[in-house]
């Protein structure tokens, strides 16, 4: 088992402790596309859990240039403020590409008391995660305090993995004790948020386009769509 097949279990065991999943059934095609000269190892996963409207994951294997990646994206149901969770993972064979953020509907002191200023302590365990701005330009309003995006010598890797858990841990705690807001204005700027979020992941995320040119563009498309958001 490599080293994202254990991240990706130990998160899954970790969000199960907190809330039962119950696997969602996927389009074959889709939860295991197959790529051109097959040289993409691919496997989608959604569950669904109380509080949430989706929990998605993805394990991405390519043979030439060596590369394993994961991806993980949990959307609260809109009824809660909880922001959306996100951890993606790329290893090289001397690189480690991290972004691990919280993706928040809100953004007053109260809010990032709450959600943000914890995660800012668990990142402030380990050394900086110092690298180029990576940042894309459609990304940066996500951008918190507590977020980890760049490409790292491989050696942080497991940092980032205990730094992504430890969030996480902090992330499902606060999940269950979440309460679903009552307030019409508060609701309205939660599910705008999330619209724009999701439209941002199916429109301006450049992964959709390199994975179009292995499994084709129709598929890549119905997976960002369908599955990933």
């Amino acid at each position: 088992m490599s080293a994202l097949d254990r991240l990706m279990d130990e998160a899954v065991q970790r969000i199960g402790q907190s809330v039962p999943l119950r696997p969602v059934t996927l389009d074959p095609e889709l939860a295991k596309p197959k790529s051109f000269l097959k040289v993409l190892d691919a496997d989608h996963y959604n569950w669904e859990a109380d509080k949430f409207r989706k929990l998605f994951a993805m394990r991405f294997r390519v043979k030439l240039p060596p590369l394993d990646q994961v991806n993980m994206i949990f959307y609260p149901e809109p009824i809660y403020d909880a922001p959306i969770f996100l951890f993606f993972c790329l290893l090289t064979k001397r690189k480690v590409i991290g972004h691990l953020n919280v993706n928040c509907p809100f953004d007053d002191k109260d809010y990032r008391e709450r959600w943000v200023d914890p995660l800012h302590a668990i990142l402030d365990r380990y050394p900086p995660f110092a690298a180029a701005d990576r940042y894309p330009e459609w990304m940066k309003k996500y951008r918190r305090d507590c977020t980890i995006m760049g490409m790292f010598k491989q050696d942080r890797y497991k940092d980032l993995h205990a730094c992504a858990m430890g969030y996480l841990d902090y992330y499902m705690r606060q999940i269950e004790v979440a309460e679903p807001v009552q307030d019409p204005a508060k609701l309205a700027r939660i599910h705008s948020f999330h619209e724009t979020f999701v439209a941002d992941i199916r429109t301006q995320d450049k992964a959709q386009g390199m994975i179009s040119k292995m499994i084709g563009k129709d598929k890549a498309r119905r997976i960002f769509y369908e599955i990933t958001t």
